[in-house]
């Protein structure tokens, strides 16, 4: 999921703000050593399939990262 943020933290163009704020909220959290729990639940609640994203190779890998989260956070939240 990193490696898919990145792009989108120095060059915001292509996403909503929304969007860029989850995605700084989970990388400044990384930075800090931080439990990303909270910020990655926001993220994860949002519709990648609603989200405004770039129609590039590094908007593709952030979709698929957001859907893959997405998934993965509504199988935890369901044990």
């Amino acid at each position: 999921m990193l490696e898919a943020i990145v792009p989108f933290i120095t060059n915001i163009s292509g996403i909503s703000q929304s969007l860029y704020k989850a995605l700084h909220r989970v990388h400044v959290a990384h930075l800090r050593d931080h439990a990303p729990d909270e910020s990655l639940a926001r993220l994860a609640a949002m519709d990648p399939e609603r989200v405004k994203v770039a129609d590039t190779d590094e908007g593709r890998r952030l979709r698929t990262a957001l859907h893959h989260l997405r998934t993965a956070h509504n199988l935890h939240a369901q044990t």
